[in-house]
């Protein structure tokens, strides 16, 4: 419930208020009251039953400095009343001057700082006249076999012969992926260059090259003879990482060892007498020994049997005879690559 009182000269003077009915009703047996103004200050008021006023509110007309004829609502909720001052006619009401005019016991709360994370545009906005700069990976490229031919996006290229490898980079956050479509219709591979840590932001389907991979290609070229085409075979996989490398790398590894399988194979030859006749089975259980396995003899034998070694001859099915030494053959192989490499010297110079 909410009343209207008036002030008089006498409630200002005397710093009371008189007991209208309507206070008589809501406090019937009280002899004090607990008041509270607009800024949650509390005033204890005496209830005089027998002068009729209620007294102790001087204190707050002097503090919202009113004067006779101004009006004060009472709101009346449980056992508090609140004070309001009726704004004056032309003037803010007591709520919003509060609002307006800074409390001078305490300043207003220094705005807190905010931290602003700026990111700096690429390179390419702010200089779009600017050549940029070719990937790092440019150089681990060039040591694979590839010529870097412009960009972005970056086409690289290697040649053997008629044959030719295009690939087609685009570092990530450089530029968008349809940007990689036309060079792709025209048969050349492409993909996103991007490290590992970020692979998982090139989207399905798009090429992704590894920085780190190609590093560890470059690497690896100076243990296996590493050619573009090995690089090949994993942009048709449609990744080149570190766990594709790996891969790659094995199976060089493998390569290799049948390189040294098929030399131990000759040193086991060696050591048989010129023009002997021998079985496979036992050329096989003699190389069992050695490490080599039965698989291996047989295709090296194979090999040894026909052009350009010629260090065997079949004489019936499993059964050879050893033609000439080892040493022999193997000068005759080397005078027969020398000689060709002479001609297709020769035939270059043409």
């Amino acid at each position: 419930m909410t009343a209207r009182y008036v002030l008089t000269s006498a409630c200002i003077q005397n710093g009371t208020m008189a007991l209208t009915v309507s206070l008589r009703q809501r406090l019937l047996g009280r002899e004090q009251v607990r008041f509270v103004d607009e800024d949650g200050e509390a005033y204890t008021v005496e209830v005089d039953w027998k002068a009729g006023v209620l007294r102790g509110l001087g204190p707050y007309y002097q503090k919202r400095r009113l004067s006779a004829n101004e009006t004060v609502l009472l709101l009346f909720r449980g056992e508090e009343v609140e004070l309001k001052a009726a704004p004056r006619p032309g003037q803010r009401s007591p709520a919003r001057e509060r609002e307006a005019r800074p409390e001078e016991t305490s300043p207003p709360p220094e705005p807190q700082k905010r931290r602003v994370r700026v990111a700096p545009y690429p390179k390419e906005v702010l200089f779009p006249h600017e050549p940029l700069e070719p990937p790092g990976a440019t150089e681990d490229l060039r040591r694979l076999g590839f010529q870097l031919e412009g960009g972005p996006p970056w086409v690289y290229r290697a040649f053997s012969g008629r044959r030719r490898l295009t690939l087609v980079l685009l570092r990530l956050g450089e530029g968008e992926v349809e940007r990689l479509r036309p060079y792709r219709l025209q048969g050349a591979y492409t993909a996103l260059l991007a490290p590992e840590s970020q692979r998982d932001r090139v989207p399905e389907g798009v090429g992704f090259v590894s920085p780190e991979a190609l590093t560890r290609l470059a690497r690896l070229k100076g243990r296996f003879p590493l050619t573009p085409w090995d690089l090949e075979d994993l942009l048709k996989e449609g990744r080149v990482d570190l766990e594709a490398v790996e891969a790659l790398e094995d199976r060089l590894a493998a390569e290799l060892s049948e390189r040294g399988a098929f030399a131990a194979l000759l040193l086991l030859l060696a050591r048989k007498p010129l023009g002997e006749v021998f079985l496979l089975a036992d050329l096989e259980a003699e190389a069992l020994e050695e490490g080599l396995v039965p698989e291996v003899v047989r295709q090296g034998v194979e090999v040894l049997a026909q052009p350009p070694f010629l260090l065997l001859k079949r004489l019936s099915p499993g059964e050879f005879l050893l033609r000439q030494s080892v040493e022999e053959a193997l000068e005759d192989l080397r005078a027969f690559a020398e000689g060709l490499a002479g001609r297709l010297s020769r035939a270059r110079s043409l």
